[in-house]
């Protein structure tokens, strides 16, 4: 047997990323709840004629992950993820005040945002990195299902603290008040968050986590090539990218799609149903997925359970006639579509890593994020190059790519791993003596 230590540091590290993915997350849909606000606020300022400022700052974002996970993987295998963490925190911190000091120039904010996406790149790259340095092997799942769950509760919070200091009742004469206050506060709540991590961030601890031999690093061509080869593999990447792209344009353009369905002000409900189901989803569907040994059977369920939710957001008004209320039914859509699509995140990543057997698991999770954002970027171009006219089509549009997604996890290949890999991992762990530090 093999003796390692675990030092409590790690629970400030994990901290850390915790406070990184809070910063950078609230940054990217704070406006999205109040959208018609955003929209009117910079009326005119915007020479695209079918784009609106909400849109184009969720937009930036996706771009520039897509172009930029790479160099930004690269700086962290060359600079270490002290030095990576500290540019994060720079970046953040710069993008956040840019935004809220130039607010009444909206190509100033879109400046600032490019920056802010740079910081999420970098801190989305490292997390597995840092997380493989400071735990334990039994302690890594847990780690980084806390990470990533506080990306989510940063979309909860904008989604309730947007609404609350802005002033969105329709009949409000004072209607759009308190937009500068809103920016203001996220601007000092990111620049605190990021910088503390800053000050709690190491590079390594003193004596390594586990005693498994890290992987030998493998260039991106070479698994890109080793995924395009696993078919079931390959077709996953695509359905977990159309899934997530689904659910990301719904939360990004929130309040347009409630304007659409007859809510009369800028509430965030609906994006609130979503992450409300989505936390019961995501928590209650992969856990049966482990008891029961079974990823295609939960993740085609999930594909399955988000066109039921998808019908009553499309045919709300016309349900709300007869039972309950267009608002109510709505709601009740947006909750099912959150568990559903939430809860295939964690399921897919899971399903992903054990079909691409023999592929660095860090890679297989990095072309699934990747992959995921070019779909949303795509979607959401789309419905910006879309006319007014067609702006009613885009909930049936979503239906249409869950309903593909559906049809398509029904060809996947169940994991060949899921049967053994608890007893593989527990060969790996009992060889191990944890020692708490």
């Amino acid at each position: 047997m093999k003796s390692v230590k675990a030092y409590r540091y790690r629970y400030l590290i994990l901290l850390s990323l915790v406070l990184l993915m809070f910063s950078v997350g609230v940054q990217w849909l704070n406006l999205a709840p109040v959208g018609r606000v955003a929209n009117h606020y910079y009326q005119g300022q915007l020479p695209l004629r079918y784009s609106s400022p909400v849109d184009l700052l969720s937009l930036t974002y996706l771009l520039v992950f897509i172009v930029a996970s790479i160099p930004a993987s690269y700086l962290l295998h060359r600079l270490g993820i002290k030095w990576a963490t500290w540019i994060a925190s720079g970046l953040i911190i710069f993008g956040a005040m840019t935004k809220w000091l130039y607010l009444s120039n909206f190509l100033a904010v879109l400046f600032g945002q490019f920056f802010l996406a740079l910081g999420q790149a970098l801190v989305l790259t490292s997390i597995t990195e840092i997380v493989s340095r400071w735990f334990p092997i039994r302690e890594r799942g847990m780690a980084v299902g806390i990470t990533s769950a506080s990306q989510y509760l940063s979309l909860a919070l904008v989604m309730i603290i947007s609404p609350l200091m802005v002033a969105t009742r329709a009949n409000d004469p004072a209607w759009g008040s308190g937009f500068e206050q809103m920016m203001r506060f996220y601007a000092f709540f990111s620049s605190i968050l990021a910088l503390i991590p800053a000050f709690l961030i190491r590079e390594n601890p003193p004596t390594p986590s586990s005693s498994l031999a890290s992987k030998k690093s493998e260039s991106f061509l070479s698994s890109f090539r080793a995924l395009n080869a696993n078919t079931s593999l390959r077709g996953l990447t695509i359905i977990f990218s159309v899934g997530w792209g689904v659910l990301m344009t719904l939360f990004i353009k929130v309040d347009e799609i409630s304007a659409l369905l007859g809510f009369p002000d800028s509430n965030g409900l609906l994006g609130i149903a979503m992450l409300a189901g989505g936390m019961v989803g995501a928590v209650l569907l992969p856990a049966l997925s482990d008891r029961f040994r079974r990823r295609k059977l939960f993740f085609v369920f999930c594909n399955v359970c988000s066109i039921p939710g998808i019908l009553l957001l499309v045919f709300c008004q016309q349900i709300g006639q007869v039972i309950l209320g267009s608002e109510a039914i709505a709601l009740i859509g947006a909750s099912i579509v959150g568990l559903s699509l939430l809860a295939s995140v964690p399921i897919g990543s899971q399903y992903a890593a054990e079909l691409g057997q023999g592929i660095h698991e860090e890679i297989i999770q990095g072309m699934l994020l990747l992959f995921s954002q070019a779909g949303c970027a795509f979607i959401l171009i789309v419905s910006l190059v879309t006319t007014e006219q067609y702006s009613v089509m885009l909930l049936s549009s979503l239906g249409g790519l869950l309903v593909a997604a559906m049809i398509g996890s029904s060809f996947l290949k169940e994991s060949s791993m899921i049967i053994t890999e608890e007893e593989r991992l527990n060969d790996v762990i009992n060889q191990e003596i944890v020692h708490l530090q």
